[in-house]
């Protein structure tokens, strides 16, 4: 499964420190690997399923960083909409 960043994370990697940015890209891997198994972690990767305006979204949470994506099964990847701080990305 591929990993696919929007211009706005891709920034966000940019100015985060090394370790949080290969903490981030783990994370994803791990659920990349995940999906690919069809099984989710959701308690483990602290996932959870958005709703309202973020319907059909999911956000994984590091600490104070929240991430937000989308999984496209249909071209086997994921989009990662947003990456940011909590009281920012919402």
């Amino acid at each position: 499964m591929r990993i696919r960043f929007s211009k706005s994370s891709k920034k966000f990697l940019d100015k985060a420190t090394r370790k949080k940015e290969e903490k981030i890209r783990s994370l994803l891997n791990t659920l990349a690997q995940a999906i690919e198994n069809s099984f989710i972690p959701f308690n483990e990767l602290k996932i959870k399923k958005l709703e309202g305006k973020w319907k059909g979204y999911y956000r994984m949470r590091m600490n104070g960083i929240r991430i937000i994506y989308r999984i496209n099964k249909e071209n086997d990847e994921i989009l990662v909409y947003e990456i940011d701080f909590r009281g920012s990305v919402y």
